[in-house]
């Protein structure tokens, strides 16, 4: 599922944020240890105990904190249903502010003394309480944060269950180079998004890597609506694959416009093409056979238990970034259970050596608190999302 990289809050916080970024970045970098040099432990026993969780669940992004937060929600019910546990769930409306991010933070880690959050949704606040929670060393786990600096500059204690933006690209251009067998591309990209430039840059670097070319990349603004300049000039070239990473809404219309200038290379894209289906209308076809990478695929059978009850009990589907919040609470959880203990230092170690099996599957971490897993590659076939199948 697709999200937009927020960026808000005020000058204060930017402030706090950027020294707290120089003081990450001195020295080797992040430590791989997990060790840490905090005696924090949460409130409560291992029967009762809270976790929290935050996104925007309000505003322009609350599709996307919603879609984290009422999986959490739902995951801490069932694993109460399932060990008679008390758990309970703190849930907070970030609104995607830093600001208000990092005063959520304060009153997790303060009055309700959490044993882990599940959270931020979106990258801007998830790297805020990424590198404000080296005070505490409490567990976070990102279900949905993608930019590389959250685990890259926060502590050993913070976690992430999607794909970065680098390891996506880089998956995508090895899956178009290798399994597709597609040498010749060209791509189109919003130059005013972090998460669009970021994600072509990197596409570019593993595809040439390989030995394909990009030989046009074609820059557009967040305000445009017509890319027939840049359209024509990728027509004239004899491209057989397009490499569109942006956001669903403005990869629909590129697709089209695309079409309709001729252009019959094959369209590649990441994970903001979640969504594409919901806004392409009655007509379909532009985006037909378009391939993406994405957490999950809808004819999963691993998900559909979980999709049919989160539509029963919130009356909308769930998505990617759902999944990934329900998934990442119970390992959270699990862990918890396992270790047996809430100070935040053992769960840490539990959560690095962990080898969780999820609705998605196997779920373990690196050294860098970043997911390994196997990617998912999506095409749209008769206007659904299905599992690509060579």
């Amino acid at each position: 599922m697709s999200f937009r990289k927020v960026v808000k809050g005020g000058l204060a916080a930017l402030m706090a944020l950027s020294l707290a970024a120089c003081e990450a970045s001195e020295g080797s970098g992040k430590s791989t240890s997990t060790e840490t040099t905090s005696d924090y432990v949460a409130s409560g026993d291992l029967k009762s105990y809270t976790i929290g969780t935050l996104g925007p669940t309000t505003g322009d992004y609350a599709v996307y904190g919603l879609a984290v937060t009422n999986a959490v929600k739902l995951a801490v019910e069932d694993y109460n249903a399932a060990n008679g546990t008390n758990i309970k769930v703190d849930v907070q409306d970030s609104q995607g502010d830093q600001t208000q991010a990092l005063n959520i933070y304060n009153k997790f880690v303060s009055d309700t003394k959490v044993a882990g959050i599940i959270g931020g949704t979106v990258s801007g606040e998830s790297y805020a309480i990424a590198v404000q929670s080296k005070d505490t060393g409490v567990p976070i786990i990102t279900p949905s944060g993608t930019a590389a600096n959250i685990t890259d500059e926060g502590g050993p204690n913070v976690f992430r269950a999607c794909y970065t933006d680098p390891q996506q690209a880089k998956q995508v251009a090895d899956f178009t180079y290798e399994t597709l067998g597609l040498k010749k591309a060209a791509m189109i990209y919003n130059s005013d998004d972090d998460y669009s430039t970021g994600v072509a840059e990197a596409f570019k670097a593993e595809f040439e890597s390989k030995g394909g070319k990009v030989v046009l990349s074609e820059a557009f603004s967040t305000s445009d609506q017509d890319f027939s300049s840049q359209l024509t000039k990728i027509a004239a070239e004899d491209i057989d694959v397009l490499f569109v990473p942006n956001y669903y809404e403005k990869d629909v219309q590129i697709a089209k416009q695309a079409r309709n200038l001729g252009i019959k290379a094959q369209i590649v894209g990441a994970d903001g093409w979640d969504g594409a289906v919901s806004v392409a209308g009655n007509d379909a076809s532009a985006i037909e056979g378009v391939i993406f990478i994405n957490q999950y695929s809808p004819d999963m059978e691993s998900v559909q238990d979980i999709m049919k009850k989160y539509k029963e009990k919130f009356g909308t589907d769930i998505n990617s970034f759902g999944i990934n919040a329900y998934d990442s609470t119970m390992l959270l959880l699990q862990t918890i259970e396992k270790v047996g203990s809430l100070k935040a230092s053992d769960i840490v170690k539990g959560i690095a050596s962990t080898d969780y099996k999820g609705i998605l599957g196997s779920i373990s971490f690196d050294s860098n608190g970043d997911p390994i897993k196997e990617p998912v590659f999506v095409q749209i076939k008769n206007g659904q999302y299905t599992t690509y199948k060579k």
